[in-house]
This record gives structure tokens, sequence and C-alpha cells, in this order.
């Protein structure tokens, strides 16, 4: 079991608290404007006319639906957009300690705001400066728990996954009964007191304040005893990877879920399965595949140069499985769950070990731009998917997802790249 910092705990417990207030946010924000704000006179709304009026401009005329779809896809973009400027403001204005409290303050401000339609444009802002502001400042003071090439580093951020997980299934869960069971206010009012919970748990973070004033990082040792950094070029190389990556995986909470109501029994005893359930799967595999790869002798042994690799490969093994079983006609269960269980392997491989290269190459004073730039991923993964997504219904299924099992493909060709001087800079993960 890896030893960790006493400061790791509560910084991993921040982080579950503001998955579970974003995701759950995020989880109602379709169904609350089709179902709540367009659905009666938003012309109360402020400031909603003219937003709908520029999407219309660029998409054309939208349906509630559609409209809803754009606003939740802008609204999911940007607040991964934004992550670089919120680590530059960490780095370079307040100090991080300052930019996650902010930034928390903000993401309850902005969650109790969305109980009101009237503020939801202004609310939607208030959450992506507050994420820009908590996200990668957060990850950038894990990885300042760690000297460079500490060992620890990926199997902290493995565990710092599995946190973020459990924030992810969470969030919905609540969120959503509360939404069904009690009403929109409840429910977003849920979001803004985890985050607040998020926030009480932040500030007992033992020591951080004193650290941030240190020039040198927590249980640093001398430079001249640490391997090189790993360069800039091998850091956007593996950042890249990182990207194809998740804009394969990220499919599964979009057209995996109609391909799995269309053509999987979801029938076990008299009992349907609702699809939607696969999501919250996804989250519980994933957390098991940390454990597996933080635990089993077999994975603790890789470098993060193989972890990228053999992560990308089990994306790939999982998307053409799909298409293998799309193929074949197959209609079990287990084929979905068995795709699941390769997608969030690479996950646990890659996400980790990309993110430790990068915040292990972050130049002083940088930490925060860098962990943001990492994060971009989401960015750049949201677009895409949509974008691919047109394809489903225009070309066979099987060659579908054969499509993200290439994209993957195009990752662990990068990775292998790569792979060689990642290992080089750094220690086993």
């Amino acid at each position: 079991m890896i030893r960790l910092p006493r400061r790791f705990r509560y910084l991993a417990g921040a982080e579950l608290w503001e998955r579970f207030a974003l995701h759950g946010v995020k989880s109602l924000l379709t169904l609350y404007l089709v179902q709540h704000v367009l659905a009666q006179n938003s012309t109360g709304v402020w400031g909603l006319a003219a937003f709908r009026s520029w999407l219309e401009a660029v998409w054309g005329p939208l349906s509630p639906s559609a409209f809803a779809s754009q606003t939740y896809g802008l609204y999911a973009a940007l607040t991964y957009f934004v992550l670089p400027f919120g680590g530059a403001i960490g780095d370079r204005c307040q100090g991080r300690r300052a930019a996650v409290v902010l930034g928390a303050c903000l993401v309850g401000i902005g969650a109790a705001c969305l109980a009101s339609a009237w503020l939801l444009l202004p609310a939607l802002a208030i959450l992506i400066l507050g994420t820009g502001l908590l996200k990668a400042n957060l990850a950038a003071q894990v990885g300042e728990l760690f000297p460079v090439h500490d060992k620890r580093r990926s199997g902290a951020f493995a565990i710092y996954l599995a946190f973020l997980n459990l924030g992810v299934m969470l969030g919905p869960l609540v969120c959503g009964w509360l939404a069904q069971s009690r009403g929109w206010a409840y429910a977003f009012g849920a979001a803004g007191l985890a985050m607040m919970l998020g926030l009480m748990t932040y500030l007992r973070v033992p020591g951080m304040a004193r650290a941030e004033t240190r020039s040198e990082r927590p249980e640093a040792a001398s430079p001249a005893a640490l391997p090189g950094r790993p360069s800039l070029a091998i850091v956007a190389a593996v950042i890249a990877v990182v990207v194809l990556c998740f804009c394969a995986y990220e499919q599964v909470t979009n057209l995996f879920l109609i391909w799995i109501a269309a053509n999987v029994r979801l029938d076990l005893g008299g009992f349907h399965i609702p699809p939607a359930w696969f999501a919250s799967a996804d989250g519980v595999f994933t957390i098991a595949m940390v454990l597996a790869t933080t635990r089993l002798r077999l994975f603790a042994r890789l470098r993060d140069g193989d972890r990228l690799a053999l992560g990308c490969l089990a994306l790939i093994c999982g998307y053409g499985g799909l298409a293998a079983a799309t193929r074949l006609g197959l209609t079990s269960i287990a084929v979905p769950l068995g795709v699941l269980a390769l997608l969030d392997l690479g996950i646990a491989l890659v996400w980790p070990a990309g993110l430790a290269i990068v915040t292990a190459a972050a130049p002083k004073g940088l930490a925060g731009v860098m962990a943001g730039l990492f994060y971009l991923h989401g960015f750049f993964a949201n677009l895409v998917v949509g974008t691919v997504g047109v394809f489903y219904d225009r070309m066979a299924v099987p060659a579908f997802w054969g499509l993200h099992a290439a994209i993957a493909g195009l990752g662990l060709a990068l990775a292998l790249l790569v792979r060689a001087p990642v290992n080089r800079t750094g220690q086993a993960g």
C-alpha cells in the first residue's frame, strides 16, 4: 500500500466534494433547462433571449432540447478551458490556497443561484469562474506534496482519481433524487452544500499555508540527486496522448448508453436495468481499476511511460471488442460491462501517469498553469465527442466503434514515441 502524506487525504476529500457538486449540477442542467426553464415563460430569465439568439445565429433555429444541449456542451467545455488561467492566478497572483478558497466559494454561490431560473446564466458564469480557480490549483497542490521523481506520485494521483470518481458517482445520484422528490432548489442547494463541505475539508489541510511560503517543495530532495525533468516537448506529447484517450473514452456517457439501450438485453429477473446505470458503473469500475493498478505488483512496477502505452492499449481493446461484439450481434449484458472494465483500466493508467508527468515537469511557479493545461483534455473531449457522434447514424455501428479504437490507437503510437524519454526522466510509477 502506498504511504502518502497526511495532507493528501484532505486534498483528495476536497476533490471528492468538488466533483459531487459540479457533476450534480451537470447531471441536472439539461433536464432543468428543458423541464423547467424553457417549459415556463423564459422571457424573464436574465440574458437568455440574447444568448439564444447568438446560438441560433451560429447553428440555426434550435428546439428546446437542442438549445439545452448546446448550453450544456458550452458550459462543460468552458469549465475546462478556463483551468490554465485559474492555475496562472494561483501561481502568480493570490497564491494557490487563496485561489482554491475563492473558487470553492464561487462554486457554492453559483450552485445556489441556479435555484432561481432568473439567475441561470450568471450562475453558470460563476460556476465556470469558480471551477477555473479551484480544480487546477487543487491538483497542483497534490503534485507539490512529492519531490519531482518520487515514485509515489503516480500512485497518489491514481488514488486521487478514485476519490474524484466517488464524487462523480454520488453527486448525480443524490442531486438527481432530490430534484425528483423535493424539487430543483433542493438539488442545487445540495450541490452548493457539498462544495462548502469540500471547503471545510480543504481548510483542515495541515501546514499548507506554511508550505506555500517556502521556496522549495515539501520533502524536496537536492536537485543534483534527481534526474532531469521531462522536457516541454515531452510534456506536450504526453498531454496529446491524454487528449486522444479521452476523446475516445468520453463516448461512454454519450452514445455508448444509446447503443446499450438499443442492443443489449437489460431485463434481469423481471427488472429492466436503466441504461443510465452504466454511467454509474463506469465510476465503480474506475475505482476498482485504481485499486488494481495501485495494489497489484504487476502494475506497481511499471514506469509512467509504460502506463501511458498500456492504458492506450486497454482503450483500443475495449472499443475493438465493442466493434466485434456489435458485428457479431452479441446482446449479453456482459459485453458493455467487459468494455467498461477495459476502458476504465485504460483511464486508471493514463490519467494518473499523465498528471504525474506534467506536474513533475512544471517549472517553479507554474505548477497551476501546467495542471490546467493537462485538464484541457476535458475541453477537447467535450468538443470532439459531440462532433464524432454525428457519424453514429451515418456509418456502420461497428465501424463507428472502430473509429474510437483508432483514436486511441493514435494515442498509443504517440505514447510509444515518448515512452523511452519519459521513463528515463522518471522513476517507477
